[in-house]
């Protein structure tokens, strides 16, 4: 499970939120205290299941309470999905402080966005479900402006990234290929693979996979489909995704579960 509380933190550290009252700050506080409640009852029962009273009966304050912090139960979703784009971004610039050529913190990016749905499994579909109708209909609009910020940020980085490879010749598009197709053409394999691998998992085109490296299989094909330099065919990128893992995500592979699906290891 993501650590909202400490991603809450992360974000605090700007100059404007240290300025926070003490009450401010109380405020802020027992909305991470609750987002964390709602997490574990998502991760419980599912989305579909989540209530407000539910919420209010998982925690020590009364629903009046809850609803100065939460206009729905839609609301506290979108919250959560907020709180999860955080924690994708702080493990984002993570990434980006890898040392190597600009595939490599490509990968780095990947393999980013691979342990936050392995550190926060049940959230990571939270990205759809948050976009879904019935949520956005009945959360509030300071949140959504909220979310569509996050998101912003999650994509100008892979955005920047492109165009320095692109600056540094390392990444020779074809003729149409311009950098928002290549960015979601990554965020499409890297988001698939996943899904399917951690949901799919029993499948037989999946269990015979087991003992391989799949995840990276895939981003090479697609890497060197939108030819970014070195090919996989002249570059050892397993070499590359374990120096990321050692250099760069120690801590976050030290905390992964001994639950995380096998093909996702």
């Amino acid at each position: 499970m993501c650590d909202i509380t400490h991603a809450a933190k992360e974000s605090r550290s700007c100059p404007l939120q240290q300025r926070f009252s003490k009450k401010q700050q109380a405020i802020a506080d027992r909305e991470q205290e609750l987002l964390h409640i709602a997490q574990q009852l998502v991760e419980a029962e599912g989305y579909a299941n989540l209530t407000m009273d539910k919420l209010t009966a998982a925690s020590p304050y009364s629903k009046g309470t809850i609803y100065n912090h939460f206009s729905s139960k839609e609301d506290v979703i979108t919250a959560l999905c907020n709180a999860s784009l955080r924690h994708e971004i702080s493990l984002f610039k993570k990434a980006l402080r890898f040392d190597g050529n600009t595939r490599e913190i490509a990968l780095a990016l990947h393999q980013a966005y691979l342990l936050a749905a392995k550190l926060q499994p049940v959230l990571f579909s939270c990205v759809l479900t948050a976009k879904s109708p019935w949520v956005r209909e009945k959360s509030s609009p300071a949140r959504l402006t909220m979310q569509q910020e996050l998101e912003k940020e999650v994509t100008q980085m892979i955005d920047v990234l492109l165009q320095q490879a692109i600056d540094a010749n390392e990444l020779q598009p074809k003729a149409g290929a311009t950098v928002d197709l290549m960015a979601f053409a990554n965020w499409a394999i890297s988001f698939g693979s996943i899904a399917l691998l951690s949901s799919a998992s029993e499948t037989y085109s999946i269990e015979r996979l087991q003992g391989t490296h799949p995840f990276l299989f895939n981003l090479n094909c697609v890497l060197d489909g939108m030819n970014w330099l070195p090919l996989s065919s002249d570059w050892d990128y397993s070499q590359s995704w374990l120096r990321v893992e050692k250099e760069i995500f120690s801590p976050e592979q030290q905390q992964l579960s001994a639950a995380v699906p096998e093909v996702l290891k």
